[in-house]
């Protein structure tokens, strides 16, 4: 690879500018920021560029900018048959997803793909063998709970001006950490959102949900629950599955999983040392090498259509 561009600076923006560097080191990185303040070039950078000054000879586009630009940076670049990767989730709403994946050729939809990097973590690779080969049996309830304090994500930076703390950028619960919206549905498959809660506390003062409640019927007509916040200050991970066999408890920070049967207590990953870079790494190594094992526009649609049937649902409680 020659040419790289990473469109936005902030902290997942530089982290894929080190990645691009670590992985193709004869590349030119070019960053784009999304926003008029800041004219430096990042220190992961090679180069600070226009948008207008993307043309076909980039190889990769990385967009990382906040997610009401996303459909617009991904198009300018597919526009120029440069292969994309859509920081998630792919758009602020369903409908702008829906309209953006419409209006792209079956060509440049190929070009595209997500980044919910989750996939690439070793246990979640565990879990979707585990599921996929029955081990457990018949599936009756899936716990999914994640839970961080936003003043605590980007440290150093003002949480209240952030994407996740401002509703025009698309922020919020539900698009921040839809990783586990996305890894219900690749496991699982969602089949019927059944109820929903969207509130906020009196602790952060944004204008977006920072508690998500949802109970899901799966298309193995198994229930899910899921809940996200942006308020625990010990971060916190986990995915419990109750089944005929056994409860799983996957803990994804830790990246163990651990089986409670009749028998006992058995650890059946240990990941805990693994690097989580190396799921960004293997991430772009999938995208670049086109083995279509990322997560694709549809596929990314669908984690915004799910969020649409929360909004909705919540609503009319």
């Amino acid at each position: 690879m020659k040419k790289a561009a990473v469109i936005g600076c902030g902290n997942i923006g530089q982290r894929h500018m080190r990645n691009i560097k670590n992985l193709f080191p004869k590349a030119t990185v070019c960053a784009i920021r999304s926003g008029s303040g800041n004219t430096s070039c990042p220190a992961d950078a090679d180069l600070l560029i226009t948008l207008d000054e993307l043309d076909s000879s980039f190889e990769l586009a990385v967009v990382a900018s906040p997610a009401n630009f996303h459909v617009a940076h991904a198009s300018h670049c597919l526009n120029l048959n440069i292969p994309t990767l859509i920081e998630k989730p792919l758009a602020q709403d369903y409908t702008q997803g829906l309209h953006f994946s419409d209006s792209l050729s079956l060509s440049k939809n190929k070009l595209a793909g997500v980044a919910y990097c989750l996939r690439y973590l070793p246990s979640a690779q565990f879990m979707k063998q585990l599921i996929e080969q029955k081990q457990l049996g018949q599936i009756y309830n899936v716990n999914a709970e994640v839970g961080q304090y936003l003043p605590d994500w980007r440290p150093g930076t003002d949480y209240s001006q952030s994407v996740s703390a401002r509703s025009d950028l698309g922020g919020g619960a539900l698009n921040e950490l839809s990783h586990e919206l996305d890894y219900i549905n690749w496991l699982f498959g969602v089949d019927q959102v059944l109820s929903a809660s969207l509130r906020r506390s009196h602790e952060l003062n944004t204008n977006v949900e920072e508690i998500v409640d949802a109970q899901i019927k799966l298309k193995n007509d198994a229930l899910a629950t899921i809940h996200l916040d942006f308020l625990q200050k010990r971060p916190h991970r986990k995915c419990t599955i109750i089944a005929e066999k056994a409860r799983i408890e996957w803990d994804l920070i830790a990246n163990t999983i651990t089986q409670f049967d009749a028998n006992g207590v058995k650890t059946l990953f240990d990941g805990s040392q693994y690097d989580k870079n190396n799921m960004y790494l293997d991430m772009l190594i999938d995208f670049t090498a086109q083995k279509q094992n990322t997560v694709s526009l549809n596929e990314g649609l669908e984690v915004l259509h799910i969020i649409q049937r929360i909004r909705e649902r919540a609503q009319n409680v």
